[in-house]
């Protein structure tokens, strides 16, 4: 039960006000005027007491006797309603927006989602999941925010907007018209997204893609670690192909499903953890634009980056090239040192793992021959280890 920030106590002529100053001025919100008892719950709650020490201490600072508690709990919790009418409460204190939840995984993460069914069955009910403890849970809010968290900005683009807002993380969407913002909490708990209604079921994979923005928070905060890359399945492991925009990760997939007809597994973005001391490459809903994902996890093999060329030319680089590619086409947070750091730390353990390459290659299939003949040599030589 908390004030937010932005509200002034004061004296005036010897009377007790709270005022609201910055944003919250620009988001119209009303002062108000405290009695005795007021002032009292006011200052416990700028002290984050929890509604029974609110109950004591109106208690003792009254005298009264013991039993009570029945008529002081009810003062308190209109009060607290009464700031909650005012936007004087943090935003979370608001439990429902009226959806029942609905739950997905995205690899080991479970995901409780409180929003319009109509989005969970265009592009989660495939990773559908039984009710339990969830890592996070995403609140879809149709209307505006009742007010704006403003905090340091640490990066933006013409898509997005990102800014420290202290426990939080706020995100603005410019130009997307169903997403106001949207709060997450930096542990990867809660994420609430603000969204236009009306333009839901016409933008709904706006939706979609925000959301990938708690889910990565999620991920990091529990070791598990995202990398742009298309992958596939051979010979009971996860190949994942990686490079720059351009660089032919979908073709050259297609490709190997075209020769040796491997199962395509994501077309775009892959999940990475350490499980029982192996790297697992695990299902989840994004996938860019390929429409292709899985909802399974298979051990990984190896990381190949493609690098186009005239020829076609399988090379093993250097242990700190390796790792430095690894964290160049991670899409996990980096926002911020601390969140770089954990990012090479992982890649440091997925080198030490799997192996990685470099392919030069041109977009024919005797690049997928050469590849296929480095894959087939280092799984060779796992087997005879």
């Amino acid at each position: 039960m908390e004030i937010r920030e932005g509200f002034l106590r004061t004296k005036l002529g010897g009377r007790t006000h709270v005022l609201p100053y910055g944003q919250n001025i620009v988001d119209c919100c009303d002062g108000i005027s405290l009695n005795e008892t007021g002032e009292i719950l006011w200052r416990g709650m700028e002290s984050g007491y929890s509604s029974e020490e609110l109950v004591c201490l109106l208690r003792q600072e009254y005298g009264m006797a013991e039993g009570m508690e029945g008529r002081l709990r009810e003062d308190v919790e209109g009060f607290r309603k009464y700031l909650w009418d005012m936007g004087m409460l943090r935003e979370e204190e608001r439990e429902e927006y009226g959806w029942n939840p609905l739950y997905f995984s995205a690899g080991p993460l479970k995901i409780a989602y409180k929003g319009p069914e109509e989005v969970y069955r265009s592009y989660f009910s495939k990773f559908g999941c039984e009710e339990g403890e969830e890592d996070l849970t995403v609140q879809i809010a149709c209307m505006p925010p009742r007010h704006r968290i403003n905090g340091r900005v640490i990066l933006r683009n013409g898509e997005v907007v990102l800014m420290d807002g202290g426990d939080a993380y706020v995100f603005l969407f410019p130009g997307f018209p169903v997403l106001w913002e949207m709060h997450v909490k930096k542990d990867g708990s809660h994420a609430l997204l603000f969204c236009e209604y009306d333009l839901i079921e016409r933008d709904a994979q706006d939706i979609f893609h925000a959301i990938r923005f708690a889910v990565l928070v999620a991920a990091g905060e529990r070791g598990l670690f995202f990398l742009h890359s298309a992958s596939l399945l051979y010979r009971g492991r996860a190949w994942l192909f990686s490079g720059r925009s351009g660089a032919g990760k979908s073709t050259h997939t297609n490709l190997w499903r075209e020769a040796y007809g491997v199962e395509l597994l994501n077309g775009d973005l892959n999940m990475l953890g350490i499980e029982e001391g192996k790297v697992m490459v695990f299902g989840q809903p994004w996938c860019g634009t390929s429409g292709i994902s899985t909802e399974k996890a298979h051990p990984l093999g190896g990381i190949v980056f493609l690098k186009k060329s005239l020829e076609n030319l399988c090379e093993v680089p250097e242990t700190s090239e390796k790792i430095l590619a690894i964290v160049q086409r991670m899409i996990s947070p980096a926002w911020e040192e601390d969140l770089l750091r954990r990012n090479i730390a992982f890649a440091e353990k997925v080198e030490r793992h799997c192996s990685v390459w470099r392919l030069s290659c041109r977009p024919d299939r005797e690049a997928a021959e050469v590849m296929k003949s480095a894959v087939d040599g280092s799984l060779d030589l796992d087997e005879m280890g």
